[in-house]
């Protein structure tokens, strides 16, 4: 409400009971513009640590949900854990035989003497990038009967000058795999091997490498849909300068991408996943996941780690505290319990970590319990942000906590999140897409990309043999 500033004449004209009218619709103004200041305030202290904001709105303030705890841990790397110190090989591709030159201080000449080797080294290089052209020569041969007959050209080797399949994988990996731009990725051939494709040449490759990898993508796909845990998840991107949205379903051993114009229940039927999915579905606490009922739920647990340092921040109570240090400590014996060998936990801890959330449940709900709707009224009630966590750990409870007894099933959704993130730092290093086909051209070439390396197969390689088999 806007209120027009009345000057002094206008105010000594006023009689007590305008002014005091005057003084209420002050009053009013003031409150409803500090409810506003608030509501501004509580979105200002929203970070990645405490909501479901990206890391990337955070700026300087990034950080973990879950804070290292100072003297916990000893600096460096930490026992059972494997490291990855360089191992000499047993077969090197080179040897070079340091020999002593000269004589020695009794005149006798040292290259004449037998020698044994003292100490061995190792150096890693890589090979000097150039090009190989390879010139295929079709002959041809004059049978006795006078039939003429010709050499086979490989596939792939078209008329005057092509390119072969190692360096259009390469090109694509780039651009593809670790977001390279178009003009770049040109460049860098340039650059090193002195060829010089156009960004329509390139286009050209990154499609004709996606059709060659559908049947791969479409595998993954069947993989997941056949597995006992997957993770879901969903960012937004840009095509043609809209708002789009990359679903992403995963497991240990396979990722698949879609890209929809929608978000919801529409996307994930076209994605074509969670519509026969009968294993454990690892999400965030998006509505339309709910949708589907031939699958199990689990939440996740990382969101509700920084939405009660939110309410903690928030309330001044101990309660989203209390119940962040359950789930932690919960999460801590699970991992100690499997290190050890174990296959489940004691009844007795199960039902103490148990007790424990329900009690600081309680105690949150008494802190700030749901208001009911108005008399006559078919609307909900406007709860607090608090009160609204507070009612989904209690209403979704068992798929909270099945990490604590089904131990296929995770803590967090983690491993999806993970699988989102390289694609927010293509939207910023390169954009997003022009055309529907491009996007759908790199989920697919994503797909297996990311597959391949769960797998522990070389995602170049994997695109060069695909490239090969399609010519």
């Amino acid at each position: 409400m806007k209120l027009q500033r009345p000057t002094q004449e206008e105010l000594n004209r006023m009689t007590s009971e305008q002014k005091d009218q005057l003084i209420m619709q002050l009053f009013d103004a003031l409150e409803a513009l500090t409810a506003r200041v608030a509501e501004l305030e509580k979105q200002v202290a929203k970070t990645s640590r405490n909501s479901s904001k990206p890391p990337s709105s955070d700026g300087l303030r990034k950080g973990p949900a879950q804070p290292r705890q100072k003297g916990k841990r000893s600096s460096g790397g930490q026992k059972g854990h494997k490291g990855s110190t360089r191992q000499m090989v047993d077969q090197p591709d080179r040897v070079e035989v340091l020999h002593p030159q000269g004589t020695c201080s009794c005149g006798g000449v040292l290259e004449a003497l037998p020698a044994r080797v003292k100490e061995r080294r190792q150096q890693i290089e890589i090979p000097m990038p150039r090009r190989v052209v390879t010139e295929y020569r079709q002959m041809q041969v004059t049978c006795r009967c006078g039939r003429r007959h010709a050499g086979i050209f490989p596939a792939g080797v078209t008329p005057n000058v092509s390119h072969g399949p190692r360096l259009k994988a390469y090109a694509v990996g780039l651009n593809q795999g670790h977001f390279v731009a178009l003009e770049r990725t040109c460049q860098i051939l340039r650059d090193q091997y002195g060829v010089a494709p156009s960004v329509g040449t390139l286009q050209n490759w990154i499609q004709e490498m996606a059709t060659a990898l559908t049947p791969a993508y479409e595998a993954a796909r069947e993989q997941i849909r056949r597995s006992d845990v997957a993770h879901f998840d969903e960012s937004g991107l840009r095509v043609r300068g809209r708002l789009h949205w990359l679903h992403v379903a995963a497991t240990t051993e396979a990722v698949h991408y879609t890209v929809h114009a929608r978000r919801g229940h529409e996307a994930m039927e076209a994605a074509g996943i969670l519509p026969h999915f009968q294993g454990v579905a690892v999400h965030d606490h998006w509505s339309p996941y709910w949708r589907y009922t031939k699958c199990q739920h689990v939440l996740c647990n990382a969101h509700h780690l920084r939405e009660l340092n939110y309410s903690e921040a928030l309330t001044g109570y101990d309660w989203p505290r209390q119940l962040r240090e359950t789930l932690i400590s919960a999460q801590q014996a699970v991992v100690q319990a499997r290190a050890q060998g174990k296959i489940r936990l004691p009844e007795d801890q199960i039902a103490t970590f148990l007790h424990a959330y329900d009690r600081h449940l309680h105690q949150g709900l008494k802190a700030h319990p749901v208001k009911l709707p108005k008399p006559g009224s078919h609307r909900r009630s406007r709860q607090h942000p608090s009160t609204n966590l507070l009612m989904r750990l209690r209403d979704h409870r068992t798929a909270i906590w099945r990490f604590l007894t089904d131990w296929r099933v995770p803590f967090s959704n983690n491993h999806a999140e993970r699988m989102v993130r390289p694609i927010k730092v293509k939207l910023k290093v390169i954009g997003g897409f022009r055309a529907m086909g491009g996007s759908q051209a790199f989920c697919i070439i994503r797909s297996v990309w990311e597959t391949s390396k769960l797998q522990g197969q070389n995602p170049f390689e994997v695109l060069r043999m695909a490239g090969a088999g399609a010519e």
